[in-house]
């Protein structure tokens, strides 16, 4: 109950907190600071979140795992696994790296989003305001009419974007369990898709670079994935793969299959390099990946102001015809 309370939601760090929190592990870690050092000299520059960060590292004191308790501080199990991985491969300072960079690029593409759908929703609030004043003022005025066509084609709109916005509310949910399922899921939305498969394929290619610079084999890599959290990403994939390879399958025959592993690994092993070199050449494409992956955020966040415009435009043209239609029929009838 006692630990419930310690980490109780108004105590989890929120997403432009949990940036400055790995950045600072990032630079605390990169200047020769041990990982307890570093927390503790976190409770003093941070005063805003000393009790937390004091609970923290007191927990770390007295034995419990360091990414254990970032999932109580509300990080994503995405995240808890890539610092675990580096942790257990002593290459916490570069996935730091990585991490800082790819949360910092998520906040400043949800600041743009928020300021690309701040005048659509202003517009959006207009619009309501002005179907109330049709609906209640102008409608009751035109009621001898018979003609229903602007009412059904408004109703029609309105389900649109009710639809529309259901679906989003849906993708905002599966994000947020990050599991394999929902990430299959988000992967064939018609929205979000090509991005959120191109972001599975930068993580899973990071994760491999790593697990090859320490040493391990494939065999030792679907182990430590099928000992990740039931469900995951990485324990799926894990257990998926290493069931098939114990059928005799190809491995080239795996990859080639698998929707969330870029078909450029398979030009990695048939080079035959050594495992040192496959790991850079693998991290190297990680790279590449990221760069293809901040484009298409770019190209995804530019294109949403123009569609919620085109959702309120047919609105307005709804409410239009709502108004328009039945004057026309008492013009005829004069």
């Amino acid at each position: 109950m006692t630990e419930l309370f310690n980490y109780s939601k108004k105590d989890r760090l929120n997403r432009l907190e949990q940036l400055e929190f790995l950045d600072y592990l990032y630079h605390s870690l990169n200047n020769g600071f041990s990982l307890s050092n570093s927390i503790e000299m976190m409770i003093i520059l941070w005063p805003a979140k000393k009790d937390l960060l004091a609970r923290l590292h007191k927990q770390m004191k007295n034995g419990h795992s360091f990414t254990h308790e970032m999932i109580k501080l509300g990080f994503s199990q995405t995240i808890v696994t890539q610092v675990n991985l580096a942790l257990r491969e002593g290459e916490l300072i570069e996935c730091l790296r990585q991490l800082t960079i790819l949360s910092r690029l998520k906040n400043e593409q949800i600041k743009k989003l928020k300021l690309e759908l701040s005048y659509p929703f202003i517009l959006g609030a207009m619009m309501v305001v002005l179907l109330i004043f049709m609906q209640t003022f102008v409608s009751s005025q035109l009621n001898s009419h018979s003609d229903f066509t602007g009412d059904i084609i408004l109703i029609s709109l309105l389900i649109l974007v009710i639809g529309t916005i259901y679906y989003f509310a849906k993708l905002l949910h599966l994000l947020a369990k990050q599991d394999y399922l929902s990430l299959k899921k988000l992967s064939k939305s018609l929205f979000i898709g090509k991005t959120i498969t191109l972001y599975i394929k930068y993580l899973l290619i990071y994760d491999i670079g790593l697990l090859l610079a320490s040493g391990f084999s494939l065999q030792k890599m679907c182990e430590y994935a099928v000992k990740q959290r039931e469900g995951s990403l990485q324990n799926y994939l894990g257990k998926k793969i290493q069931r098939r390879l114990n059928n005799g399958d190809d491995l080239q025959k795996v990859i080639r299959e698998e929707h969330f592993l870029p078909t450029n690994l398979l030009l990695l092993l048939e080079t035959g390099s050594k495992r040192s070199d496959l790991s850079k050449r693998c991290l190297l494409l990680g790279r590449s990946l990221f760069v293809e992956l901040t484009q298409k955020i770019e190209k995804l966040v530019i294109s949403v102001q123009p569609v919620c415009f085109i959702l309120l435009g047919l609105c307005i043209l709804g409410m239009y015809l709502k108004l328009l239609l039945p004057m026309y029929s008492m013009m005829k009838g004069i």
